[in-house]
């Protein structure tokens, strides 16, 4: 059901499924928003969650799309910071690892 008091976006499912298997519920205006061949038009509702309650009715699989329902994201708070470097200091390093830069290599 529609509240009026909040804000109506309309919302598509898209018919090929992600690499995770799960059909992505998309807001209009989505730059990741398949093309009109490609997806499903699941109405105008209040929140993504109603959409996508809506999608699973077409794929049991479904999700809201990461990038356009950000706001609909739980807050993780700020990103943690390691304790320890990163890159290892000489001593870290064996010496067998030492002669060898190959090893360092991406």
């Amino acid at each position: 059901m529609i509240n009026n008091n909040k804000m109506v976006a309309r919302y598509y499912l898209g018919l090929r499924p992600h690499t995770n298997e799960y059909h992505a519920v998309h807001k209009e205006g989505c730059p990741f928003l398949p093309d009109d061949k490609k997806r499903i038009f699941l109405g105008a509702f209040n929140s993504v969650k109603d959409a996508v309650r809506e999608g699973q009715k077409h794929f049991i699989r479904t999700g809201n799309c990461q990038f356009c329902s950000k706001e609909h994201q739980p807050d993780r708070g700020q990103p943690a910071f390691c304790e320890k470097d990163i890159i290892p200091t000489d001593s870290q390093i064996s010496q067998s690892l030492k002669g060898n830069p190959l090893y360092f290599l991406n």
